[in-house]
């Protein structure tokens, strides 16, 4: 059982649970209480959010349901079997009836006593009657079982005047406990969030594949790993060269399973490339020009794509060049999530001759073949270094 669960239930021990309304209100305090923690903690995955409502939604259901079932089973009648004990009894309760009749007949003086029972039947019906409108206390006449003594006056009608304060008193109670359920569900709440790893990022909170760092990945460089991403506050120097930028999105060269849209919003300028599959129908060409190539030749040099997957998704896409007479630098894979990135690898050319023509930088978004897309801001260069 979840922590919101036992939450859900103990405000309805606390409460009163026959009343259908009470328990939607605490029903609607437990939604409350889980878009608040969703929001404290800033999850915005849609994923995530519709997963978590509809497990609250489950267990609100089952709760319901045996609440109503419980409410079936009390209200239902208690079944009496009459039977041949009742056909015994009615015979034996005739004939004590008739015996008390033939005694009365019997005794001296019965219609006399008989006529003074349904007089003094009167005589206390109008001192009820008297006493009602007067106000005072009604007294039962003596009985020869009580040996002349008077019974005991009837309570005064004032005395229902008390009743209403026990339900206020009781109102007062209900809407305390309804305020405690309330603060047990928040807390609930953050426990839930807590204990089910919603404070994680989505990276964190993949456990089917083990997520790598956001560096790069390559699949035939070994110093990859010792390349560290430029922060976001550190940006580039006057050194880097742009070798292509979002407002040059016509420069790019889709293949026959890659599409390009250029996107400026509030996310900043960007291009989103995206390829159907993984193989070169999906590719995607980037034009190097001669004389950035020229600044390459007989160095090691820096590449940096600053990049960034859709809105909730993963990509892992590779990049490939070939540089004309510099030659090819390998084949490079990197994933990157939802967040701004540069993604950094080295390219060695040094023997190779200057080149007199442009070369190519081949990128594909998702290797995998699931046609995620990519977004693309700038890529740059750092020639000798």
């Amino acid at each position: 059982m979840s922590g919101l669960e036992t939450a859900i239930r103990n405000a309805l021990e606390r409460s009163d649970r026959t009343n259908a309304e009470i328990r939607a209100r605490i029903y609607q305090s437990a939604r409350q209480a889980l878009e608040n923690g969703l929001k404290k903690q800033q999850i915005e995955d849609p994923d995530v959010i519709a997963k978590q409502r509809h497990r609250l939604e489950a267990v609100i259901h089952a709760i319901e349901t045996e609440e109503r079932a419980a409410l079936r089973r009390a209200a239902a009648p208690p079944v009496v079997n009459l039977g041949e004990a009742g056909e015994r009894a009615a015979p034996n309760v005739a004939a004590a009836d008739l015996s008390v009749s033939a005694r009365r007949e019997q005794a001296p003086g019965g219609q006399g006593r008989a006529a003074q029972g349904e007089s003094d039947l009167g005589a206390l019906r109008a001192d009820r009657d008297d006493s009602l409108a007067s106000g005072r206390p009604v007294a039962t006449p003596a009985s020869p079982s009580s040996g002349g003594k008077t019974a005991p006056a009837a309570p005064d009608l004032g005395a229902a005047d008390k009743r209403p304060r026990k339900r206020r008193r009781g109102r007062l109670l209900s809407f305390a406990m309804v305020l405690a359920t309330l603060a047990a569900a928040a807390g609930a709440a953050v426990w839930w969030i807590q204990t089910n790893d919603l404070l994680k990022s989505p990276a964190e909170r993949d456990t089917n594949v083990a997520n790598p760092p956001a560096t790069v990945e390559s699949e035939d460089f070994e110093g990859a790993a010792r390349l560290q991403n430029l922060g976001a506050q550190e940006g580039f120097s006057g050194d880097w060269v742009e070798v292509f930028t979002a407002a040059n999105a016509a420069a790019i060269k889709p293949g026959a399973r890659a599409t390009v849209e250029p996107l400026n919003d509030e996310g900043g300028e960007r291009v989103r490339v995206t390829s159907a599959v993984a193989d070169k129908d999906g590719d995607l060409v980037f034009e190097i020009p001669a004389d950035i190539l020229e600044q390459l030749s007989g160095k090691s040099s820096t590449l940096a794509l600053t990049v960034q997957a859709a809105p909730g998704k993963t990509a892992e896409f590779s990049v490939e060049c070939d540089f004309s007479s510099l030659g090819a630098c390998g084949r490079h894979r990197f994933t990157v999530h939802d967040e701004r990135l540069d993604m950094l690898f080295k390219v060695s050319f040094e023997q190779s001759p200057a080149p007199s023509s442009p070369g190519r930088l081949v990128l594909n978004s998702d290797v995998s073949g699931a046609g995620n897309s990519l977004d693309i801001f700038a890529i740059r260069v750092l020639p000798g270094q």
